[in-house]
């Protein structure tokens, strides 16, 4: 490690590709959330629909970020992926408790779970479609 610059072991220690997988990931839920918005404001969308609506937001924000992270790396899309996940889950849900007043709850887990796990998935997708 000696003589390396901080760039050089980016991919190594793990932090650069996770970083900008988590840029891509809030930057696409912003973008989805606010042609959401403009869709409920605008449309005969009822507002019901709400919960689905962020679930997919959700989902396709955490798959491009985990996507991109592991595309970056170029080796273990699982563990760049799910890390992108679970920080990308973990930061929504502190988000929401500052909030909204609400407990940890079991969905809570849940939801963390399941993002990491699909963050995961997308890692494993951008590692395999990397130009060798």
């Amino acid at each position: 490690m000696k003589g390396k610059s901080l760039s050089e072991m980016a991919p190594r220690l793990g932090g650069a590709p996770v970083l900008h997988g988590l840029i891509y990931a809030f930057a696409v839920a912003f973008g989805a959330i606010l042609l959401a918005t403009m869709l409920l404001t605008w449309s005969s969308i009822p507002e019901a629909k709400l919960p689905v609506i962020v679930y997919i937001i959700n989902l396709a924000s955490v798959l491009t970020g985990s996507f991109v992270a592991a595309r970056r790396t170029g080796e273990k899309g699982w563990y760049y992926g799910g890390l992108t996940g679970l920080f990308y889950s973990v930061a929504i849900t502190i988000l929401g408790f500052m909030l909204v007043s609400a407990s940890f709850t079991l969905h809570n887990l849940v939801q963390i779970a399941l993002l990491s796990s699909i963050g995961g998935l997308g890692g494993i997708i951008g590692v395999n479609t990397k130009s060798r």
